[in-house]
């Protein structure tokens, strides 16, 4: 049995392996709460964030040095962190995606009720953002599963952080820094900001819009833009990206059906994120498709309307059957793709020469539920016939991450 003491911070001692602190994660500069104190100078700094609790593991904890003794494992930085194990990452971004999503619908209700004046308080968006880029430099897919795999509840609000999460995963697929990232993520997240002046009933309306509905609709990029370059200490790029994300290089654009030359390249970017998650995405007057659809769909897009390069970055991002995906298997089973491999034989080969992917298969050949989940493996040549028959949105099988983590130890 694992042996777990809690302890004041004046108790802490060199040696000793944290596993829990009485900070939340917002509040601590961390990616997380577990590594080992190797010098006074950790505690000193844990001391100065305002820890005053500590929760340690005896077992790992090693034996403590006389004052003399010299420091253990001089060779590592201060409060060298402990890796965590995929499970535990995908859990923490969970909590953070929800709490953005709580967040920022309470930023819609607040801007709501008062009038339009003063500074809105971005710090607690930026904090939880951080956050959710350091930890998805550990585990990257999850950002898809919890982008892929969500309710239709509070549709703009899931849209929003859903994006965030997809312009981060793009954003380190394309090795940005952190600082880069963070500003992709800010960009995703406020992209709809202007909305906000979009009343409810429209917003949700199931049927089609009115000319006066969708005018109001089309003037949300520029509100957007002004909300944030006015009442925010946000980069300006973030307002930039709010106002031009809805022009497209065909000119079927609004607000301005001229202005594509002159967008950012990260909107460009955006532009396909915003896409990719609105056509997955069940809404009150429609179905969401698979991602794999979505993508096909976008590279079509990108014939004309979005971005062709940016396009092309974000499916090779994803590969042919992204994380998330339901597929139906060419012997009929069917299941959800938990990893996904691009093979490069050799320098000279065709990339998409080989893949592999791994499936949580869910139900069997002959559409009966399985009992137990289980993984299958799957390699594929492109010369073979295709190993997926057909592709679903997670909604036509009721599969949510919630699910498909209650099966975690099967597949991380």
């Amino acid at each position: 049995m694992k042996k777990y003491r809690t302890v004041s911070i004046q108790q802490l001692k060199i040696g000793d392996y944290v596993i829990g602190i009485d900070k939340s994660w917002l509040e601590t500069p961390f990616v997380s709460h577990r590594f080992r104190i190797q010098s006074r100078a950790d505690i000193d700094r844990l001391k100065a964030l305002g820890v005053s609790m500590v929760t340690l593991d005896a077992d790992q904890s090693e034996l403590h040095p006389s004052p003399a003794a010299p420091v253990a494992h001089p060779e590592h930085p201060p409060l060298k962190e402990v890796p965590l194990p995929s499970y535990k990452v995908a859990e923490m971004l969970t909590s953070l995606h929800k709490y953005l999503v709580y967040k920022y619908k309470s930023l819609f209700e607040e801007l709501r009720r008062l009038p339009e004046s003063g500074q809105i308080d971005t710090r607690p968006f930026l904090n939880a953002l951080s956050e959710v880029e350091k930890l998805g430099r550990q585990y990257p897919d999850a950002y898809l599963f919890l982008a892929h795999l969500q309710s239709t509840d509070d549709e703009t609000f899931i849209h929003s952080v859903n994006t965030m999460f997809l312009s981060l995963y793009l954003a380190h697929f394309r090795e940005c820094s952190s600082e880069e990232a963070v500003l992709w993520g800010l960009s995703g997240l406020f992209h709809d900001l202007g909305k906000v002046h979009v009343p409810p009933e429209i917003l949700h309306k199931n049927s089609p819009l009115t000319p006066d509905e969708w005018r109001i609709i089309q003037e949300h990029p520029v509100m957007g833009q002004k909300l944030i370059a006015e009442h925010t200490s946000l980069p300006p790029l973030v307002a930039k990206v709010a106002g031009e994300h809805h022009i497209r290089r065909n000119g079927k654009s609004y607000p301005d059906r001229t202005l594509y030359e002159a967008t950012d390249s990260l909107t460009r970017a955006i532009m396909v994120l915003d896409t990719f998650d609105a056509m997955t995405s069940d809404r009150s007057y429609r179905k969401g498709i698979s991602p794999s659809k979505a993508l096909r769909n976008i590279l079509e897009a990108s014939r004309d309307s979005l971005d062709p390069e940016w396009s092309t970055h974000f499916f090779l991002s994803m590969g042919i059957y992204p994380v998330g995906t339901v597929v139906e298997l060419s012997d009929g089973a069917v299941g959800v793709v938990t990893k996904y491999h691009s093979r490069h034989p050799d320098s000279g080969a065709n990339p998409r020469t080989s893949q592999s992917f791994s499936v949580l298969i869910l139900k069997t050949r002959q559409g009966l539920p399985v009992m137990k989940p289980f993984i299958s493996h799957i390699e594929w040549q492109s010369t073979a016939s295709p190993p997926v028959q057909k592709t679903w949105n997670h909604s036509d099988f009721n599969i949510d991450w919630d699910f498909v983590r209650s099966h975690a130890s099967t597949w991380m």
